[in-house]
């Protein structure tokens, strides 16, 4: 299903995009990462079951969560943390922005319900639980500042559905969080996030 405008109610202050699967398809994705990197497929797997392990929890803030997650990581690679940060801020995300430039095109919906966010004065932002996320964005050819904000979870300290990543996007966006709806492609992390705030949820198929 595409989000329209009659999804948006006159309560609806802000809306909170994902960005992996909502505002592009990522069918694929994995499969040509790996084929991008073959040789780097143990880290690839290593760093889903990272990041599988440690959704929903928070940490406080971006230093606190990174040295948690390529602690963990390394318990799945013989790679030691120092390592991992490495390769992750200066291969995986590079690569992962690199094949979203050759592959992806942002869904065609975007436009005009942006347009009709703005209209209304709804607020609009990313929420991605992936860094890069402006690199993304450029990638996909789209303007960030169609964007009121864009931000990682990770930034935040923690990982969808962390409850008080929702509650830092509100406050810095000057909206309660009950005026917020989102938009994801996943029912475990937007979807879970929406329901533990107990807010309105959009699911992208």
């Amino acid at each position: 299903m595409q989000p329209t405008v009659d999804i948006l109610s006159p309560n609806t202050k802000l809306v909170i995009f994902d960005l992996d699967g909502t505002l592009y398809k990522k069918k694929g994705m994995v499969r040509r990462m790996l084929c991008s990197a073959p040789l780097e497929w143990r880290l690839m797997f290593a760093e889903r079951k990272t990041r599988k392990q440690l959704r929903g929890q928070w940490m406080q803030n971006e230093a606190a969560f990174y040295q948690n997650y390529f602690q963990t990581m390394s318990k799945f690679c013989s790679k030691t943390p120092e390592e991992l940060k490495q390769w992750y801020f200066e291969r995986y995300m590079p690569l992962m922005v690199r094949v979203i430039r050759t592959h992806y095109k942002p869904v065609k919906w975007l436009g005009q319900f942006i347009e009709a966010c703005h209209i209304r004065r709804i607020k609009t932002v990313i929420l991605s639980d992936y860094g890069h996320v402006s690199e993304k964005l450029d990638a996909l050819h789209l303007d960030s500042n169609l964007f009121d904000w864009i931000i990682s979870a990770p930034e935040l300290g923690g990982l969808k559905p962390a409850s008080q990543l929702l509650d830092q996007v509100a406050n810095k966006m000057q909206v309660n969080v009950n005026q917020c709806l989102i938009i994801g492609d996943r029912n475990d992390t937007d979807g879970q996030l929406a329901q533990i705030k107990g807010v309105h949820f959009f699911l992208v198929q």
